[in-house]
C-alpha cells in the first residue's frame, strides 16, 4: 500500500510474498514515530499466525521497520498484514504468501 493511503483505499491489489522471505523492509506512513513496532500475519478472522518486532528508525524523512519473519510454514494464501504500535490497533494490509 503506497505510503499516507488509508484501508479504505483497499481495492488495489495485494502485496504478494514469497514463502522464502526472511526481512520485511517496511516504510511506515508518514507521520509514524521511530520505537517499537509489532508486525503480525493475519487470517480474516483475525487469528495472528505470526508474530514479528522490530525498531522503527526515521532515515531521510521516511520511518522505516526492519523485521525479521519465518514465513515457510505458512499456506499460500490471502492474508493481512498488521503492523501496530504497543497497545495499538493494527493497520492492516492485503498480502498474498505464495
Amino acid at each position: 500500500m503506497a505510503r499516507g493511503e488509508s484501508q479504505a483505499d483497499a481495492g488495489q491489489a495485494p502485496l504478494e510474498i514469497p514463502r522464502s522471505t526472511k526481512h520485511l523492509l517496511i516504510d511506515l506512513p508518514i507521520g509514524s514515530k521511530e520505537g517499537p513496532y509489532d508486525v503480525g500475519l493475519l487470517t480474516d478472522t483475525g487469528d495472528q499466525l505470526l508474530r514479528a518486532r522490530g525498531i522503527a528508525h526515521v532515515h531521510d524523512h521516511i520511518t522505516g521497520l526492519r523485521v525479521d519473519v519465518d514465513l515457510s510454514s505458512v499456506r499460500p494464501g490471502a492474508y493481512s498484514l498488521g503492523v501496530r504500535q504497543a497497545g495499538l490497533e493494527w493497520a492492516r494490509y492485503p498480502i498474498r504468501v505464495f
